[in-house]
């Protein structure tokens, strides 16, 4: 039988990635493991095996929490999404490269479908070489790159993270601002990291042939004629989607008027470096939401 399509999301952080995978997941020609973000190749390129063997076995454990306390049919997949993710746990605690291990977990099951995947944002801010070599991995490699408003990317970006840092939900508008402060002070590197397109998007189209490359921009991905055509690009048949389902939405918070035009001013750079490469973006870029 021949090898599956090797796809990777590779970004950008909160701009559909997580609904995506939701989508590729239950796609019949699909094969995707309960572990979303595998981390394999920033582990490798920037040597942090030790970090991400810790958050493999972390996610496995919380996937088993979860199964404790929920339905049977929630329990059912978070005890499956646990066995997958121990499995990976056995590769990424190797901590060395190994792609036989690592492809060998990415099939581990697959039956007839035409299509496997690894969803992680992360991977967008590797070097060069690194995407040069997993567009090499098998005979049919797809990279897919998602883009979002470079200011609402970001102000969801700040309000997962806030979420993340306050134990009272009554916390997170003010640890947003807060943060979004912090970034306009350059205090928070790797959200800052996070926001740019230009690295990614240059790196991608100077070492991975076209052929093999999806841009898509976020506020055009929920229809289902946009994901015909991604279908197309992945080489499977179109699949109803699910386009009112969001997946890992932050909570919603307002952000203060004054402060959208300051991180405008200060993501300038990326509106117009992807103007330049793409011409037209969507209308919604550059536009100051009534509403979060």
């Amino acid at each position: 039988m021949a090898s599956p399509t090797l796809m990777f999301c590779i970004g950008a952080t909160k701009a559909g990635t997580s609904w995506l995978h939701r989508y590729v997941a239950g796609h019949p020609q699909c094969y995707v493991r309960g572990v979303k973000e595998l981390h394999y190749f920033d582990a490798e390129a920037f040597d942090e095996w030790a970090f991400w063997a810790a958050d493999a076995g972390r996610h496995r454990d919380r996937c088993k929490e979860v199964a404790i306390r929920a339905s049977a049919q929630t329990a059912d997949r978070k005890i499956r999404d646990a066995r997958d993710a121990e499995a990976w746990c056995q590769v990424i605690a190797g901590k060395k490269t190994d792609d036989a291990a690592y492809l060998g977990y990415l099939q581990d099951g697959l039956g007839a479908q035409k299509l496997i995947g690894d969803f992680t944002p992360a991977y967008g801010l590797l070097p060069a070489h690194a995407l040069r070599r997993m567009a090499t991995l098998l005979p049919d490699v797809r990279f897919v790159f998602l883009l979002r408003d470079p200011v609402s990317r970001v102000w969801s970006h700040t309000r997962m993270m806030a979420r993340r840092q306050c134990e009272n939900a009554g916390d997170i508008p003010r640890q947003a601002v807060t943060l979004m402060s912090r970034i306009l002070k350059g205090m928070e590197p790797q959200i800052v990291r996070r926001s740019d397109y230009i690295g990614p998007v240059t790196r991608l189209r100077a070492t991975v042939d076209p052929k093999q490359v999806f841009f898509g921009f976020y506020e055009e991905l929920f229809t289902q004629g946009a994901m015909a055509r991604l279908c197309r690009f992945l080489g499977i048949d179109a699949h109803e989607a699910d386009l009112g389902r969001r997946v890992m939405e932050g909570p919603k918070v307002a952000m203060p008027p004054g402060q959208w035009t300051e991180m405008r001013d200060y993501l300038a750079p990326q509106y117009d470096a992807m103007r330049d490469i793409f011409g037209k973006l969507p209308d919604a870029w550059g536009m100051e939401p009534v509403k979060v």
